[in-house]
Parts: structure tokens; C-alpha cells; sequence
């Protein structure tokens, strides 16, 4: 009988001969094991017990101690993109990887960034008030006075003064003006004031600019992170009277990064559009304000009453205008090319052929305890935990490398950039992407992935206990997955497939993060993971240390669970033989995608969409899905046969990709998701089909069918390779 003290014994003692001993060890040892060993995915069976010694090891690495001394550091002065905070914090992240032994650099863009220098909004009728009032700082939170948090404003808003009656359109959706209009309002010429929520805050601009607004209020309503869902704060986690949501306005869905670069990177010298031609720039002003101020303002409006389902919880009855509240905006903005600085971490593998890619910005409003700094905490816990393995001998299969993005909250910039910038050379080695990006906000786990995935996820949520109750992530994921929790960036109006009963669900890749230029652009495998819980002062003052001290994670043993858990994730990545990537699961969410999409057509595209080809190129995906697993299986030892197997399944989800990209926004070049370009964050399945259905344009919907079509029978026969 193997016991695990035995095969400790003789696995580390030869970890600093290298890599290869230590495959012909786990090889000599993992024999005798292999009855004793679960097995993992993508891993030949000699090579399990090593692989789980070497997961153990790496899991007692991560401290809670050591993730609460980063984010106080990641969090002690306010760190917007384009300033000497942001800079300060790059350099940090940048020391620490080199302090763990791994090779790092300060990577920059030259990219348009606006600051702020007025942002005032008054009432001028049917009185005058001032109005825009900052955030209230609390005696018990020195942060809250610091004086360099930057005011409440929205990123890429224009310059402007504008004064007009105000008119209320709850959540600033189509719907939402098609109401107004059934209720004789319009928006035109208007102020139009709508609450956070429901959609990304650039689509709410978008869609009042196509209303003809003349300018966009955006409040954060009580009634969806204040007083209705909690305490506000100091007292709890919820968003106080004061608090004001700051975001980016840019159209993101259209394309992300540099707005005067799309598609190139923003390096020195890079071409540049005029902004004027900026596609993804708004031509209306936007700002924020605090429920406290939107009263001011909701309580002076008449009109019709608004549906009931408008009503929000601040305490006044709403009415949609317009007047006689009519209010002044005035809007000043520095737009300038600035610096932005990523932090790209390595540690090289045995080839350098293949990458595994693990990445977080480090750029926040203010503080960003939450968001982003506990993703960061968290990832450098990781970082730390891979540079002990290293130290004793053991060397990645994969390269790995560790990113810190910039800029990340004006539009996905860092991450748009590098990746535009390396597109080629990721496309030919980079394996994976993960995010972690608000890592940590509570205790529970939710995860958002590409199919081929998930399972990977489930497997290492196995293998990490849950601080809280000592059971696995995954046994107290599942649980909360049955009440319909668990999920990130999920789709709207869409599940993942229920693909076995009391299977935890993951959520479908949308947009809002840093995974959104690897997946939709590049075609990379990624996922999005974290801890979440009762986060109610997102892009606040009040996302800082003394709340995730109080709130979030008080003793940070969550912090260190997430470093533990994309640790494993990592390992698995960077030393399997055969990529557990799962390709069968991906073709039968795709059938299931394809007939939910038939009944959404339904009767109004009898005759004018033909959905068949898509149906056929699915099932040739998935029987050359179940063809390439047989294979996958059955080679896992043969080490000729997994890098043959790998060069294959590396590029599948490429092979998804269109090269044209989609209708209007040619930068997404997924077929079978993107961020909707009325949600923004969420997902649409099959976009360019569904969008076009959606518009009753027929004749597009059928072409892209065939886009669709021929995507998968690409990636079919590159499955078909695998053999």
C-alpha cells in the first residue's frame, strides 16, 4: 500500500533535479498509486500523485495574514488610472512579484483619458438648490476625508452645460422610453434621469442619446443597494444616503480599450482617430449623483405617476416629468493622453510554446478594496505560493504569467491593449485565461466560464476547503447553486445547461472585465471567479479597507481561499498532459443555444430564417467532440500524443471566432457570445443571429447563421484532429 507520506518523501526529494526527474518519479511512484489516487482530469495516471503533492504544497502557502497586509497596501491612497496612485500601486505589484522570484515589468499605453475638473449639477426651477453634493465622511473611516478621492463623475462623459426640464425613465432601457411615450413623455430635449442597474451605464447613455436626450443623470436608488437591501454605512455593507456610484459611460459593447486606437495597441507612436470618429465615445453628458440628491430632484417632478414597477425606495412618490423640475448641468473634463501602466509577471516553463494567463487590474475609482484590490491580494498570495514551488526545484510544464491591468474601469484599457498588442503570439500559445477581479466581497463562491471549462472549475472547487463551515468550495457552491445562486456575469434570460442534477451552475462570459479582450477578441479559453456577498458600495468612497476589514472579509481567510483556488487552477492548466479542456460540453450548450434561439424566432421567421446549417455544423461539432475525448482519454500517457492532442484543442475556440466580427461592431468576433448591446455586461448567445432577430432584420440574421454555420464546422475539424 502507498501512503501520501511515502510518495512525499519520494517526489520532493527529487524536485531540485527538475522537471524531468520529477515526471519519471511521479511515473515510478504514481504506479504503485494508482488505485489509492483519484484521478485528475488531463493527467496521465503516473503522474496524479505527484500532481496532488504538488497542490498540497502549493495550498499551504497562501496566508490570510499576508493578503490583509496587501490590500492595505493596495488600498492606501486613492489610485485612478493616469495618476501617480495608479503608478505607485503598479510599482508595488511589480516589487512583490519580483520579491516571490518571478520575472515582471511595468508594461505602458498612451492612451485618452479624461479627469475631471467641475462636475456641478443644480436645480433651477421651480427653486434654486445646489445640487452634486460629495460623499460624507465618517469619523470611524479615516479614508472617507481623504482629499484626494476623486468626485463623483462618469468616466468619458463630455464636457457640457445644459439646463432642461428633467424627465424620470427608470432604468433608461428601450422599454423603459417606450413607456414614456405610451405615457405621452418624451425625452427629447430633456434631462433624463435614470437609477443604476438592470444594464451597463454606457448603454443607458447610449439609448438616451438615440432618444435624443440632452443630457443623463444616473443615481444609485435605495431601493437596489441601500437602506431597502441592508445598513448603509458605517453601520453595514449597504450604500449610504451620500454614496455615489462613479463608472465609465464609453460604449464598450461597441469596442473596449482606446478609443483612439481600436484594434491596435496603443503604444508612442500608434496611429491615432480623431475623437470625433471614436465610435465607442458618448456625445451627451452624464454624471452621478446620490439618492439624497435624486429626491431633491424627484420630489419637485409632476407629470403622470410612474408604473408601479418604476417606483424605487427613495421616499418620495415618483413621477416621470417633465417639470417643473428643470435642473442645470455643467461638466468639465480634461481629455489627455495619458500613461497607463500594466505589470505582466512571469515564470517561465520548461517550453515557452505554451501560456497560461492569469490577470487582474489594479487600477480603482478611489480605493477599490473590493474592486479590484481583493482580486490583486489575492493573486499575489498565488504568486507567492508558485515562487516557494519554484524554490524548491519545481519548474511550470507552461510558462505562467501574472497580469496586473491599468485603466481597466474607463473601458477594459490594459488588458484591450496588451492583448492587441500580442494578439499573434497568444493566439499560438496561450492555453487559458483567469480572472479575478472582485475577488473577494463575502463567502460565496460563484464562478462564470467558457464551457469547455467548467468542469475544470468544479474539480478545483473540490479541492479547497470553505473557511467558514471546513467543508469543500464546492459542496457549499452546490448548495447555494440549487437555490439559483452561484453564478458571475451570467447571461440574461439564459442558463448555462443543467447538465447533471445537483451540479453547481457557472454563469456565461459577458463583459464588465478584464476577460472580455482574451475571450471575444482573441478567442481564448477563459473563466471569472470570486467570492461574493452583501457588496453595496461598488465604485463608492467606501470600497476601502476598513469596509472589507468590517464587512467583506474580516479575518481574510477568503482572500487566501481564492489564492488557493486559482492556484490549483493554474497547476491543472500548466502541467496536464492532455488540456482538460472540454469540448463535448461546449457543442451540447450550443444545441441547446440553437433551439432556444428557433423558439425566440418562432412564428414571425417561419420562411425567412433557416436555422439548419447552424443545427448541422453543432452536431458535427459535438460528434467530433465525443471522437476527440476518446482520443484525449487514450493517449493521456503518451506524451508524442498529448502535445499533438494540445496543439489541436489550443486553437478551437479560435476556430469560433468570426473574422469579419460582428454586424456594427467588428471588434467582438465571437459567434457564440457577446456582451448585448443593450445590457453591456450580460451575454447574448449566437449575437449576431439574435441581435439581428431581435431587430426583425432577416436578411442578416440568415447570413450570420451561415457565419455561425461555418465557425463550427471550423472548429469540428479541428476537434477532428485530435486524434
Amino acid at each position: 500500500m502507498c501512503t501520501r507520506a511515502a510518495l512525499r518523501t519520494a517526489c520532493q526529494s527529487l524536485l531540485p533535479a527538475g522537471v524531468a526527474a520529477f515526471f519519471h518519479a511521479a511515473v515510478l511512484v504514481g504506479a504503485a498509486c494508482a488505485q489509492a489516487t483519484p484521478a485528475i482530469r488531463g493527467f496521465a495516471p503516473a503522474r496524479v500523485a505527484a500532481q496532488r503533492e504538488l497542490e498540497e504544497t502549493l495550498k499551504r502557502v497562501p496566508h490570510p495574514a499576508q493578503a490583509e497586509k496587501h490590500l492595505r497596501a493596495l488600498t492606501s491612497e486613492p489610485h485612478m488610472a493616469g495618476t501617480e496612485g495608479g503608478r505607485r500601486v503598479a510599482v508595488y505589484i511589480r516589487d512583490q512579484m519580483r520579491s516571490f522570484g518571478l520575472e515582471a515589468e511595468l508594461v505602458s499605453y498612451r492612451v485618452l483619458l479624461p479627469h475631471p475638473v467641475e462636475v456641478s449639477l443644480q436645480l433651477t426651477a421651480p427653486e434654486k438648490k445646489k445640487l452634486a453634493t460629495p460623499e460624507e465622511p465618517f469619523q470611524a473611516d479615516r479614508d472617507t476625508s481623504n482629499p484626494r478621492a476623486v468626485m463623483g463623475f462618469n468616466g468619458y462623459s463630455p464636457s457640457g452645460d445644459v439646463t432642461a426640464p428633467v424627465v424620470y425613465a427608470n432604468y433608461g432601457l428601450p422599454e423603459d422610453y417606450k413607456r414614456l411615450a405610451e405615457l405621452g413623455v418624451s425625452a427629447e430635449g430633456k434631462i433624463v434621469l435614470v437609477r443604476y442597474g438592470q444594464c451597463f451605464r454606457g448603454v443607458k447613455v447610449k439609448v438616451a442619446e438615440e432618444n435624443k436626450a440632452a443630457a443623463v443623470i444616473i443615481f444609485s436608488d435605495p431601493a437596489d443597494d441601500g437602506y431597502a437591501a441592508g445598513d448603509p454605512y458605517p453601520r453595514g455593507p449597504f450604500r449610504p444616503p451620500s454614496g455615489i456610484q462613479r463608472g465609465s459611460v464609453y460604449y464598450g459593447f461597441v469596442y473596449p480599450g482606446d478609443p483612439l486606437t481600436p484594434g491596435e495597441a496603443a503604444t508612442e507612436n500608434a496611429k491615432r482617430i480623431p475623437a470625433g470618429q471614436a465610435q465607442n465615445l458618448p456625445r451627451i453628458p452624464a454624471m452621478p449623483i446620490n439618492w439624497r440628491d435624486a429626491q431633491e430632484i424627484l420630489s419637485r417632478m409632476e407629470g403622470p405617476r410612474v408604473p408601479r414597477e418604476w417606483q424605487g425606495g427613495v421616499p418620495v412618490t415618483y413621477h416621470t416629468g417633465p417639470g417643473p423640475a428643470t435642473a442645470r448641468i455643467r461638466l468639465k473634463m480634461d481629455f489627455q493622453l495619458r500613461t497607463i501602466w500594466d505589470v505582466v509577471g512571469k515564470l517561465p516553463g520548461t517550453s515557452d510554446d505554451e501560456w497560461v494567463v492569469m490577470g487582474n487590474h489594479h487600477d480603482a475609482w478611489v480605493f477599490g478594496a473590493v474592486d479590484p484590490s481583493s482580486g490583486t491580494a489575492a493573486m499575489l498570495e498565488t504568486a507567492r505560493a508558485l515562487g516557494e514551488l519554484a524554490r524548491g526545484g519545481w519548474k511550470p510544464r507552461r510558462t505562467i504569467l501574472l497580469c496586473a491591468w491599468d485603466a481597466e474601469e474607463f473601458g477594459l484599457i490594459g488588458s484591450t491593449e496588451w492583448v492587441e498588442q500580442h494578439r499573434s503570439e497568444l493566439q499560438r500559445k496561450a492555453v487559458a485565461y483567469v480572472n479575478l477581479d472582485s475577488a473577494v466581497s463575502g463567502s460565496a463562491f460563484g464562478s462564470s466560464a467558457a464551457p469547455s471549462l467548467r468542469e475544470l472549475v468544479r474539480d478545483a472547487a473540490r479541492e479547497v476547503s470553505d473557511p467558514k463551515t471546513g467543508r469543500s468550495v464546492y459542496d457549499v457552491w452546490r448548495e447555494r447553486s440549487q437555490r439559483g445562486e452561484g453564478r458571475r456575469r451570467a447571461t440574461a434570460g439564459a442558463d448555462p445547461a443543467p447538465l447533471q442534477a445537483g451540479e453547481p451552475q457557472l454563469g456565461v462570459l459577458g463583459s464588465g472585465s478584464d476577460f472580455t479582450p482574451f475571450f471575444h477578441h482573441a478567442g481564448i479559453p477563459s473563466l471569472d471567479l470570486g467570492f461574493s456577498g452583501e457588496y453595496g458600495v461598488y465604485h463608492a468612497l467606501y470600497d476601502n479597507f476598513f469596509w472589507m476589514k468590517k464587512f467583506g472579509d474580516p479575518d481574510f481567510t477568503y482572500h487566501a481561499a481564492a489564492s488557493r483556488l486559482a492556484g490549483i487552477l493554474l497547476l491543472r492548466l500548466s502541467e496536464s498532459d492532455v488540456l482538460p479542456l472540454d469540448y463535448a460540453a461546449y457543442a451540447t450548450e450550443i444545441e441547446r443555444y440553437v433551439r432556444e434561439l428557433e423558439l425566440t424566432a418562432g412564428a414571425s421567421g417561419k420562411g425567412r430564417l433557416n436555422l439548419k446549417p447552424v443545427s448541422e455544423g453543432a452536431a458535427a461539432m459535438l460528434a467530433a467532440a465525443g471522437h476527440a475525448a476518446a482520443a484525449m482519454n487514450s493517449a493521456a500517457v503518451d506524451r508524442e500524443a498529448a502535445l499533438r492532442i494540445n496543439r489541436a484543442l489550443v486553437t478551437v475556440e479560435q476556430e469560433l471566432l468570426s473574422p469579419q466580427g460582428l454586424v456594427g461592431r467588428p471588434w467582438y468576433k465571437h459567434t457564440i457570445y457577446a456582451p448585448g448591446t443593450y445590457t453591456g455586461y450580460a451575454a447574448v448567445l449566437l449575437p449576431g443571429i439574435r441581435e439581428a432577430v431581435d431587430r426583425g432584420d432577416w436578411e442578416t440574421a440568415q447570413r450570420e447563421a451561415g457565419v455561425v454555420a461555418e465557425a463550427l464546422h471550423r472548429a469540428a475539424a479541428r476537434l477532428a484532429q485530435v486524434r
